[in-house]
């Protein structure tokens, strides 16, 4: 029986290879059809934070409205 290195023989080689060559092929599926995949998958809370945020510095709330707001979302996650 051929051997790569000595005691081991070529089709644990082949095989291993192989193994490597499936895991890579799953890895590349499961990577390609993750890219897609939204990014802002946020907890409400931070939605919430977050949309306030762009009120305040589009100018649509003030700072009191805004900090007012902090508060209240701040006071509902820590019940939760």
């Amino acid at each position: 029986m051929e051997t790569v290195a000595p005691g081991i023989p070529l089709y644990l080689w082949m095989l291993l290879f192989l193994m490597f060559l499936v895991m890579a092929f799953i890895g590349l599926v499961i990577y390609t059809s993750r890219k897609g995949m939204p990014r802002d998958i946020l907890p409400p809370q931070n939605k919430q934070s977050k949309l306030l945020a762009e009120q305040y510095a589009n100018g649509e709330i003030n700072e009191e409205e805004y900090r007012k707001r902090m508060k209240e979302f701040e006071k509902q996650s820590n019940r939760q």
